[in-house]
């Protein structure tokens, strides 16, 4: 799970508590059966209780069968995982993108010390496992590579069962996707987040992971009156887990409103920027935002509040529509500098009324108006603000 640090001026930083529930809570063991599936599924428990003893509590299957129908039975019946227990590391690579809710785990693919892969491994949709003591000596171009638990000979199908093991439980004690807990064992593990073509990212260091997994960062969350419209402004350093942004807003600094929802990347370990422009501004009032954020598993925290101020208008005005032209909408804005009638109509160039978008009495401030040109044909039009003691026209194009 993510941890929400909001690095204002104060530098607050806001940790989220870990939850008790699983992430991965189902794993296949896809192979062709007997002894050396079980010495898999060995592995796999080895390895997640590698760190303080913790047993995994969820549901081991073995299943013999090929690559594709696991991949299958996996998809139908919910399993999270699947570790294959022998080669076929180009089938599992073809296969793996088309099951997206499926992590599938599988051995280098040779017992020698010989390049096995030649893709992107950063990328790779299958986390491809070595085993050795102090360095990868069986097939190389990898994610990780490990200790051999069961036979101490470096057979790179115990590693993969040790290494899904150490995976799952960053996994359920972070409580982030299979995906996150990953990427995290890549930053902190034994080659300190640097890929090496023959060892890969080195051994999964669970320690480093659970204590610097890497947090949804905010570096400033900024909020700026433009015109009638409040622009949000904001950027995380690191992101993981990160689902996303709800914007919600207040005007009493309580009674939220959330107006929008901004997805968030994921995992990133470089800076990612976003905006948001709250055009909903009635009036001169004290406006209140934060941002709520979500992690893939639904927890969430809220960011620091920021606060703009929309003052009295000094002056009367009615600003050109936007966008100009339009198909079939368009936004007019004007402002008031104290309350009093005002009406807002738009006519057609033979001076015909075509809308009334406003009529009454309106409080000092700052307003924006839609029109809708759907039912009407293109051309240019005139709209007209008029009050006690202000009148303006101006034009705009439908063009449909």
């Amino acid at each position: 799970m993510a941890r929400f640090s909001c690095f204002f001026i104060v530098f607050l930083t806001i940790n989220l508590h870990l939850l008790s529930a699983q992430t991965v809570t189902k794993v296949l063991i896809s192979g062709w059966g007997g002894q050396h599936d079980l010495d898999v599924k060995s592995a796999f428990y080895i390895g997640y209780s590698s760190y303080d003893s913790t047993e995994f509590t969820g549901e081991v299957v073995l299943y013999s069968q090929s690559l594709q129908n696991s991949f299958e039975y996996a998809q139908q019946n919910g399993f999270e995982m699947i570790l294959r227990s022998t080669t076929g590391l180009s089938v599992g690579l073809q296969l793996a993108p088309d099951y997206p809710s499926v992590r599938l785990v599988m051995p280098s693919g040779s017992n020698s010390f010989v390049p096995t892969y030649s893709g992107d491994i950063i990328n790779s949709p299958v986390i491809i496992c070595g085993a050795g003591v102090d360095s990868n000596i069986t097939g190389y171009k990898i994610d990780f590579y490990s200790i051999d638990p069961i036979t101490g000979t470096n057979l790179s199908s115990f590693s993969n069962g040790y290494i899904a093991g150490q995976i799952a439980f960053i996994a359920n004690s972070l409580q982030c996707s299979i995906d996150s807990a990953q990427y995290s064992a890549r930053s902190t593990g034994s080659n300190d987040g640097v890929f090496d073509t023959y060892s890969g990212f080195g051994t999964i260091m669970i320690e480093r992971a659970l204590a610097d997994a890497l947090p949804v960062e905010l570096a400033f969350f900024t909020g700026t009156l433009n015109g009638n419209r409040i622009e949000l402004r904001w950027r995380t350093e690191t992101e993981l887990n990160n689902y996303g942004f709800y914007i919600e807003r207040s005007t009493e600094n309580s009674d939220w409103l959330a107006l929008d929802f901004i997805e968030g990347h994921g995992n990133s370990n470089s800076p990612k920027y976003y905006n948001f422009d709250d055009t909903d501004i009635r009036q001169s009032n004290n406006y209140y935002y934060r941002l709520k954020q979500i992690d893939n598993d639904g927890t969430f925290e809220y960011s620091d509040v920021v606060t703009v101020t929309v003052g009295v208008p000094v002056l009367f005005a009615l600003s050109q529509n936007y966008p100009n032209p339009f198909n079939p909408e368009t936004r007019i804005d004007f402002r008031l500098t104290e309350k009093q009638n005002v009406s807002l109509r738009v006519y057609n160039m033979l001076g015909e009324l075509v809308k009334e978008l406003v009529n009454e009495e309106k409080p000092a401030g700052s307003y924006s108006v839609t029109f809708d040109g759907t039912n009407v044909p293109s051309g240019i039009y005139v709209y007209r603000i008029q009050t006690e003691g202000f009148s303006e026209n101006k034009k705009m194009t439908l063009i449909k």
